[in-house]
């Protein structure tokens, strides 16, 4: 049974991006910006920024103000403490544990995920994290030639119906978009 609330879910999402952003900062020995972090994904920079400064207040990051030598404005460079590299452990044990129980109710999906490599190497910037298409993943997948049809013809139904949609909305705006034009 799955906890109340799905906190189990919020939980190991928190610990995970903490894991993330650790092991990040940790491959960055000559610190590591907010704006650096913002080149591994579409994170918005007031997130990136509270994250790091409740990480800072809570001890686990130490910040370094320096100049930046192409723009001359100051920057806060970002290192992980010795409070930081003690919760890295502990978050990776626990996210161990967790992934051992996964394991245990999985046992055929999960049975070739190295997750103590995946705890120690996944930073923001990980091959870890290029995820192969869905198809390309359908197709890898060990089941007979008739389920792969089966479910190629249910995925073909989903990606018609939302290109229908797509098609609609793109009209919509376009309309929209006209009218206010023509004001």
């Amino acid at each position: 049974m799955w906890p109340r609330d799905f906190k189990f879910f919020r939980d190991f999402m928190d610990n995970l991006r903490t894991i993330f952003l650790f092991n990040t900062i940790k491959s960055y020995p000559e610190g590591l910006t907010y704006y650096d972090l913002k080149k591994f994904g579409n994170i918005p920079h007031s997130k990136i920024y509270r994250m790091m400064k409740n990480l800072e207040e809570k001890g686990d990051l130490l910040r370094k103000d320096d100049i930046s030598k192409e723009t001359g404005r100051p920057k806060h460079l970002y290192f992980l403490s010795e409070q930081g590299e003690s919760r890295l452990t502990d978050l990776r044990k626990n996210m161990v544990d967790l992934f051992d129980i996964l394991k245990s109710r999985f046992p055929e999906e999960l049975s070739n995920f190295d997750h103590n490599k995946f705890l120690e190497d996944a930073t923001f910037n990980s091959r870890l994290l290029t995820i192969s298409s869905p198809l390309d993943h359908l197709m890898s997948k060990e089941i007979s030639d008739e389920e792969k049809l089966e479910i190629l013809l249910e995925m073909e139904t989903y990606f018609i119906d939302l290109l229908g949609k797509i098609s609609k909305e793109k009209i919509r705006l376009q309309n929209k978009i006209k009218n206010n034009l023509e004001e």
